[in-house]
């Protein structure tokens, strides 16, 4: 009579809010590197992009004060309509210059998470500092190479492209395990794995 074996071992889910703090501890030291990086390879024209970027930031942010040290009539109309009809060439400044740098940080944020997350079987900075890690849905193993491929590219993706659409995308992902019983974001259900609290990695003893 052939063996009967037990079906995995289903392990817990971790915490929405842990995982929350868990992603923030890897994004915040790799958007620092990407954004460091993207200055460092800007061309001539993208440091041009950036130079006028900067300069209409700190106009509007100098108008902001004087309308709130100097209130009058006219530093609020000068400030609102600097708000809201910008010069043509200052918005494409402007975009052309965060585009840039979103698609720096994209690639380093893709190639950051994937190396830690498959490098160190299913676990990121942020995961090994709140003890967190991510396992296959079915199995519990550590993910496979295209998993961790799978979650890294979406995840940057939705923090890093200069785009409304994976912006809002993006917002909707981080807010799907608040209503799953499995805490799985869409990133988690296209790479078949989610995460568990790794102090938890073991079956009770019987």
């Amino acid at each position: 009579m052939a063996e009967v074996k037990p079906p995995p071992f289903t392990l817990p889910p971790a915490g929405f809010w842990w995982r929350s703090l868990a992603f923030l501890a890897d994004f915040i030291p790799l958007i620092v590197i990407g954004l460091f990086i993207a200055g460092q390879l800007a061309n001539d024209e993208q440091a041009a992009a950036r130079a006028k970027s900067d300069q209409y930031q700190e106009r509007l942010l100098k108008l902001y004060e004087q309308a709130l040290t100097q209130p009058s009539s006219r530093a609020q109309s000068t400030l609102m309509n600097t708000l809201l009809h910008p010069a043509e060439d200052d918005i494409q400044a402007y975009v052309d210059w965060h585009v840039y740098q979103g698609e720096v940080c994209f690639f380093v944020m893709l190639l950051g998470l994937f190396f830690q997350e498959w490098l160190w079987r299913g676990q990121t900075l942020g995961k090994r500092i709140f003890n967190l890690r991510t396992v296959d849905h079915a199995t519990q193993a550590p993910p496979t190479l295209m998993a961790c491929l799978l979650r890294s590219f979406w995840k940057a993706a939705f923090v890093t492209l200069y785009n409304p659409l994976t912006i809002v995308i993006g917002l909707v992902n981080f807010h799907v395990p608040l209503f799953r019983y499995d805490r799985r974001s869409w990133h988690d259900m296209l790479s078949r794995t989610y995460v568990i609290d790794a102090k938890q990695s073991l079956p009770p003893p019987a």
